[in-house]
């Protein structure tokens, strides 16, 4: 597992690494970010806010498929410069951890590769308005950056239940792809004890030990 870093580090990243600079064609993220064109494809006209924007690999490609009314913002400087010079939208420098970045017009968040790196991610979704529709990702692998990973969408969902609620996932290659609406949710005792918003019953219980059985098998094998 990793450590939190700061954006002088994804400074230094974004400006070595060309992968970033490429375009979005080019990029190891293209075939995960088709999957999210796919997931916007079913709203009308989204007005997207996209949290990490990074170098605006991304936005590009929401641009050329349509989707006009969007923003971004990264705590990385130099994201920021490479994004601004890639096309004309609107880009800021801004930390997901501050309220004060969220102060634009939105209906639907983007989120991707941004929550496994930040310790007070949940911080990051309290930011966020409610009734908000968002997509988000997280990896199934551990790197020195990241300071968690999940193993599963079980995992994914016991995390984040209380924030999101969450409408589909889509796992392409070693990342998680989540669709869902941000929304605060006051769990009973039973679904804080199983981290669900799903009422509990005998079913969902055998459920549950199902996929705990089988999630053990694998971390075995890891």
């Amino acid at each position: 597992m990793g450590v939190e870093k700061n954006e002088k580090y994804y400074d230094e990243k974004f400006s070595s690494f060309k992968d970033f600079q490429n375009h979005y064609k080019d990029s190891w993220y293209y075939v995960h970010w088709n999957q999210i064109i796919k997931y916007l494809k079913r709203y009308q006209d989204p007005n997207i806010l996209e949290i990490g924007c990074g170098t605006g690999q991304l936005a590009h490609f929401l641009y050329d498929e349509g989707f006009r009314n969007y923003s971004g913002f990264d705590f990385s400087p130099v994201a920021i410069e490479f994004a601004k010079k890639r096309i004309k939208l609107d880009f800021w420098i801004g930390n997901a951890l501050d309220i004060n970045s969220f102060q634009v017009s939105y209906d639907f968040i983007i989120c991707t590769e941004v929550l496994e790196h930040i310790k007070d991610d949940l911080k990051v979704l309290e930011n966020i308005k409610n009734d908000t529709n968002i997509i988000f990702s997280v990896p199934n692998f551990d790197e020195n950056s990241h300071v968690r990973w999940f193993l599963s969408e079980r995992q994914i969902k016991k995390r984040y239940y209380k924030f999101i609620e969450i409408k589909d996932i889509t796992r392409v290659g070693n990342i998680f792809i989540v669709l869902g609406i941000k929304s605060d949710f006051r769990p009973s005792f039973s679904q804080r004890i199983f981290a669900s918003r799903e009422e509990i019953s005998l079913s969902s219980f055998s459920k549950r030990i199902r996929h705990r059985v089988k999630n053990a098998f694998k971390t075995k094998k890891l």
